[in-house]
């Protein structure tokens, strides 16, 4: 590939990936809603890059693997399960459009992004995303939970909790343990949150 036509393959496609991540929801609430952090919108904005890095450096990546890498990405760095096909969807338009833009096929890449929502562009440096920790959460990793059993914050989630909402959280696993929960051992109270 030429060097020019290199150089405006990799500025064009970064262009798609920005705006794919920027409409990313599970992304924006986990970044939201504190799960990556005081720095969740930098962590956010560093996997967006090492997506688009991973799709350029990379010539023949199934969307099995890119959906791997960006699961893991979202375990890892957020803390956040998605199971509304989010991930699947989103690596299988980067990688379409990346074969679109090797064939110089912007204006159909063009068509389809513009069908997206409205929406600001959050993924940058100076946009500020307010971040607002989930209940009892802090964004110390360091810090023990209020509960009175006494973990440290790091319990497993089941990767096969239901959720409406597409994310599976510590706390909403807790929340699920808590509900499974049915007789309390006797001269124990069972409390729970609103």
């Amino acid at each position: 590939m030429a060097t020019a036509q290199q150089t405006e393959f990799q500025k064009n496609f970064r262009l798609i990936v920005e705006k794919i991540f920027n409409h990313w929801q599970n992304l924006r609430l986990a970044v939201e809603h504190g799960m990556g952090g005081r720095n969740g919108q930098q962590v956010a904005i560093e996997i967006m890059d090492y997506t688009y890095q991973y799709c350029v450096g990379n010539e023949n990546i199934t969307q099995g693997e890119l959906q791997e890498v960006l699961e893991e990405l979202m375990d890892q760095e957020f803390n956040t399960l998605c199971d509304d096909n989010s991930i699947p969807e989103i690596c299988r338009n980067l990688l379409r459009y990346k074969q679109l833009s090797l064939q110089n096929q912007y204006p159909l890449i063009e068509a389809e992004l513009s069908k997206l929502p409205a929406g600001k562009e959050w993924l940058r440096p100076d946009v500020k995303i307010a971040y607002t920790p989930i209940d009892g959460d802090s964004s110390s990793d360091e810090d023990m939970d209020d509960d009175d059993d006494e973990d440290t914050g790091m319990e497993e989630v089941d990767e096969e909790a239901p959720t409406t909402s597409g994310r599976v959280t510590r706390s909403q696993a807790r929340k699920q343990k808590a509900e499974e929960f049915v007789e309390p051992e006797e001269g124990w109270t069972t409390v729970r949150r609103k």
